[in-house]
């Protein structure tokens, strides 16, 4: 069986996640506890909430090293959304905390020249240009086939040997990143229908 926990630090949005993963036939556990952590097969940093907060609780609650040691010593399948993908990168401009540093990109709040036609937060739907090579959106047309975003802090640049697949607002940011086992997505797929569960399917497939 797979053991599947979601980060609880104090912010998130882990029932639609558990739901669609319920809806795939796998059960997840909602936890702060680094037990939970030590024992699970896949990790998911979910989205929503503000960075600093996010990191500031982590680090309380000793969660961090717990997930640094999980995510890059036992390489564990672990995956961020949306904000949990921010958490992934050096830095934030939202709360001025570094982040656990496991992808070398800063996350910047989006600055359009134009806010009137490009309107932050950014909220709705996105097509992706895909890397070929990514893991996460094998077998999905992302060129007809959107997520749904919901963001007002980005990642224009994501360093580093791996998959990088990226979407256009103003300007392009990273949809999509992949550094073995260490992925992220800045969209939500647990909100993003039939392409969000088969992205999910595909995440559950991985193995150390």
């Amino acid at each position: 069986m797979r053991r599947v926990t979601i980060i609880d630090y104090g912010h998130g949005n882990a029932n639609s996640i558990k739901l669609a993963l319920a809806s795939l036939g796998v059960t997840s556990t909602y936890s702060r506890q680094i037990a939970d952590i030590d024992s699970a097969d896949f990790l998911i940093l979910p989205g929503v909430g503000h960075h600093g907060a996010a990191m500031r609780s982590l680090r309380e609650s000793e969660l961090q090293s717990a997930l640094t040691r999980a995510a890059r010593e036992r390489k564990i399948p672990t995956l961020g959304i949306c904000l949990g993908m921010q958490m992934m990168t050096e830095s934030s401009e939202e709360g001025g905390l570094p982040g656990l540093g496991w992808v070398p990109a800063a996350t910047e709040r989006i600055k359009p020249a134009n806010r009137k036609v490009f309107k932050v937060p950014h909220v709705g739907w996105n097509v992706i240009r895909k890397d070929p090579s990514s893991t996460l959106l094998e077998g999905i047309d992302t060129e007809s086939e959107p997520f749904y975003f919901c963001h007002s802090f980005a990642i224009q640049a994501a360093a580093g040997a791996g998959s990088t697949s990226l979407f256009r607002y103003d300007r392009d940011y990273v949809a999509v990143f992949e550094r073995e086992n260490i992925m992220g997505v800045q969209f939500h797929p647990e909100k993003s229908q039939e392409p969000g569960a088969r992205l999910l399917a595909n995440f559950l497939r991985l193995s150390r």
